[in-house]
């Protein structure tokens, strides 16, 4: 009998486990499906390690959880459920040491849909290529974005991004 009862619990704690492992990993499959659900059209999912672009915006943390291939895109732009930075992009230009300082010719966008007019652009700032090999180009970045129609200005400061330069 002690026997059968030491079975039955044995059993009843094997279910429990792997239960409790089936639901995280269901909440761990919800949750990458809601982060999918809020990427850019076209593009890429955001890692550690891999495409990767971040900045502080007025202090704030910011993490763009998907970036649109540069090529395609023209900019280096990384979006966050609609919040993105979209940085000039040159090829050419990705080369270690090589800046570009921002200007109304060579604006970085800033799109902040909660905010009065959504785009502002960034004038007044400056991307640093910082590393680059036969894969990746990764580079900082620091900029204020304003707009013509209000005062409102928005720092955004010790930004990072990493792309990829692999031929598909």
């Amino acid at each position: 009998m002690k026997q059968i009862f030491s079975i039955l619990i044995l059993a009843t704690t094997l279910w429990s486990c792997a239960n409790n492992s089936q639901n995280k990993a269901l909440s761990d499959a919800k949750q990458a499906q809601a982060s999918i659900k809020q990427m850019q059209p076209g593009g890429i999912a955001t890692t550690e390690g891999g495409w990767t672009m971040k900045a502080k915006i007025d202090g704030k943390d910011w993490v763009a959880n998907s970036i649109i291939p540069p090529d395609l895109a023209g900019r280096i732009s990384g979006d966050n459920g609609g919040e993105s930075i979209g940085l000039p992009y040159d090829r050419r230009g990705m080369v270690v040491g090589e800046k570009t300082k921002f200007s109304h010719d060579n604006a970085v966008d800033l799109m902040l849909p909660d905010d009065e007019g959504g785009i502002l652009g960034g004038y007044a700032g400056e991307m640093e290529i910082t590393k680059v090999d036969e894969n990746w180009a990764e580079g900082k970045f620091f900029f204020t974005g304003s707009s013509s129609r209000s005062d409102k200005k928005v720092e955004v400061t010790d930004g990072f991004f990493r792309i990829s330069l692999a031929k598909k």
